[in-house]
């Protein structure tokens, strides 16, 4: 059965399919969790452990932006993303700015919705640029932007 509500929609099974076909149920917990109803105790949701460890990491960065937006210390936000979030020094200073802005937009666009896949795809994006500028790229870096792909050779190949 299927149900909608105001966040996803999710499937809902009673706990005596999930005995009797357990394949299909597990199976379709591949695309989404499942809520197992119970007659006999509280309601189950059966989900891929990957989903539910990024749902942790994106609670963990919503409560780390939560306690640095909270501070009273009259430093500007950016400045506090520091401390959960020290990899920001590798940043420009304007580029911190809009990672702080950035991050809690997104963060609250995807509480709005109850999906955080978003989150942690802008949150890694900005990461990566800090690990990047970390290992020595910098903008005056000289890079050679192509309109068209175009294809070499593998240089592993040494035919």
């Amino acid at each position: 059965m299927v149900f909608m509500n105001t966040v996803a929609i999710h499937r809902r099974v009673q706990s005596s399919e999930l005995s009797r076909n357990s394949a299909a149920v597990f199976a379709a917990a591949e695309q989404g969790p499942i809520d197992i109803t119970r007659r006999d105790g509280e309601d189950f949701v059966l989900a891929k452990a990957s989903d539910a460890a990024k749902e942790r990491r994106a609670i963990s960065i919503a409560a780390d932006l939560v306690a640095a937006s909270l501070s009273t210390s009259g430093v500007d936000l950016a400045d506090r993303l520091r401390g959960p979030f020290p990899w920001i020094e590798f940043l420009a200073p304007q580029s911190q700015v809009r990672f702080a802005t950035e991050i809690v937009n997104v963060t609250r666009a995807c509480a709005a919705v109850g999906q955080f896949s978003k989150l942690l795809v802008v949150f890694e994006a900005w990461r990566s640029s800090a690990e990047t500028i970390a290992n020595g790229y910098t903008s005056d870096d000289e890079l050679e932007w192509l309109d068209v792909p175009v294809s070499v050779t593998d240089p592993r190949n040494k035919t």
